[in-house]
């Protein structure tokens, strides 16, 4: 059947424009980082205090996800997703001119608001807008963003304070977001097909109160250890999950439909996403001490070097896409579980006598092999989904990276200490970084044979 012109030039426009702001999104979760050390001497702050410009982000963003993609779901993609970008376009240019560290961190929670909106909504709308035959090659694309988003943060971040200051990281934002803006106007409506009598707002509170304790809890955690805070957040994360299960299962209209996650399909692949981002965040935090402190390179080469992963993962997501056409979603979801543990395997292997080139090629193939697994893994998550579940369904997926990436800072940055036998970076040398690098990769390969088995028999059931 021929695809007519008008229909070709809106799935252009819808993927362009969702890919647009899903960089935007994904390029300020680390970009400020690298800003902190010329922000606390602006504003003649503590470094505790800076700490809260990045974590402020963080937690809007992963304690808002899921309940946004669901409001979504009821009151309209398009509309939400317009108003999401106008939130994070303003909060951008707020956080620019904010005075105070007060200011800052309030302006980054209304900009991680505005992300969440941007994070959670993308990949459903696409579901609704992308015809099926174009649905995986487009999420193949939406989701190279994120990477090249993860790998640009640093390197624009560093660029724009060295040339204008730390203020222009956020005005980088209002230009994109404009440009967002109007064109998402043109996007075409999107039928509202769930309609509820009662909003579930007393869920959405349960359910963020749940996130940003889990999320303050691990992130204490690497600096406090298991400290009376850490063992009260964790304890009230859980406690809180088992009332927010218990009351989502008693009313009429919930914020999350737990009947979704009896679909092992659906629940498989979230676990997977979880074990693999854990992983990937947690090894990712512990070369830049191998590249830098035992084979003694430069923080710029070894930017370097590690952005061979991204753009490994972003040359791969479009090819994974075209495989996942031909093969099927499973198949290459599981080849690309089986290659990202071979690569954490080979990960291991590298040591002092191991060349920057050695290093660049396997870590190319370690990030990038993940394409192989999260662009069919998304297309496969939405394209199952009915569409007035799909904010809802976005919005878990994206929630599965944020608490496989928060816990994986935390999980294998302690392997890490353990295996080294010190409790501070000051204390590291060539040989105990070494030996601590591979031997938590080959833990963090362990961790990833779970997330094949747990494939295997996700594949099992779909099959059967």
């Amino acid at each position: 059947m021929m695809v007519s012109s008008k229909n070709r030039n809106n799935t252009a426009l819808v993927v362009f424009t969702l890919s647009l702001a899903t960089l935007m999104s994904s390029i300020d979760t680390n970009i400020v980082n690298i800003a902190l050390p010329a922000i606390e001497k602006s504003l003649n702050i503590s470094f505790a205090s800076v700490q809260w410009i990045a974590l402020g982000y963080l937690l809007a963003v992963t304690s808002l996800i899921v309940s946004i993609g669901r409001i979504g779901d009821i009151f309209g993609k398009r509309s939400i997703f317009i108003c999401g970008i106008a939130i994070f376009t303003v909060a951008s240019l707020l956080c620019g001119v904010a005075g105070s560290i007060y200011m800052l961190i309030l302006f980054r929670i209304l900009q991680g608001i505005g992300g969440a909106v941007l994070t959670a909504l993308s990949f459903a709308i696409v579901g609704d807008l992308v015809p099926k035959n174009k649905l995986v090659q487009s999420m193949g694309i939406l989701t190279s963003m994120l990477p090249i988003g993860i790998a640009l943060g640093p390197a624009v971040g560093g660029m724009l304070i060295g040339l204008t200051g730390w203020r222009f990281i956020f005005f980088f934002n209002v230009p994109i977001g404009i440009l967002a803006f109007i064109l998402t106007l043109r996007f075409p409506e999107i039928p509202i097909t769930e309609h509820v009598e009662k909003f579930d707002l007393a869920g959405v509170f349960i359910l963020a109160g749940i996130l940003v304790c889990y999320n303050l809890g691990i992130t204490f955690a690497e600096a406090q250890g298991m400290s009376f805070m850490v063992v009260l957040l964790i304890a009230a994360a859980f406690f809180g999950t088992a009332i927010f299960i218990f009351y989502e299962g008693k009313i009429k209209f919930p914020i999350v439909e737990l009947d979704m996650f009896k679909n092992p399909v659906f629940s498989g692949s979230l676990a997977i996403a979880v074990l693999l981002y854990a992983v990937i965040t947690g090894s990712t935090l512990i070369f830049p001490f191998y590249l830098q402190q035992a084979m003694g390179y430069s923080t710029f080469m070894s930017g370097l070097l590690i952005a061979s992963g991204p753009i490994g993962c972003a040359i791969f997501s479009p090819i994974a896409g075209r495989a996942s056409n031909y093969f099927g979603d499973h198949k290459v979801m599981m080849f690309g579980i089986a290659a990202f543990t071979f690569g954490v395997f080979m990960m291991s292997k590298l040591n002092t006598f191991s060349s920057a080139v050695a290093f660049a090629i396997t870590f190319f193939f370690f990030d990038g092999s993940i394409a192989f697994f999260q662009t069919p893994n998304n297309a496969c998550i939405i394209s199952m989904s009915k569409p007035e579940k799909r904010g809802l369904s976005s919005g878990l997926l994206n929630l599965s990276r944020s608490i496989g990436q928060t816990t994986g800072s935390s999980l294998i940055g302690a392997i890490f200490y353990f295996f080294t036998g010190t409790k501070s970076a000051a204390e590291f040398n060539p040989i105990n970084i070494t030996f601590g690098m591979s031997n938590t990769c080959l833990v963090s390969a362990g961790i990833m044979i779970c997330a094949l088995i747990i494939g295997f028999f996700t594949i099992l059931n779909v099959h059967s």
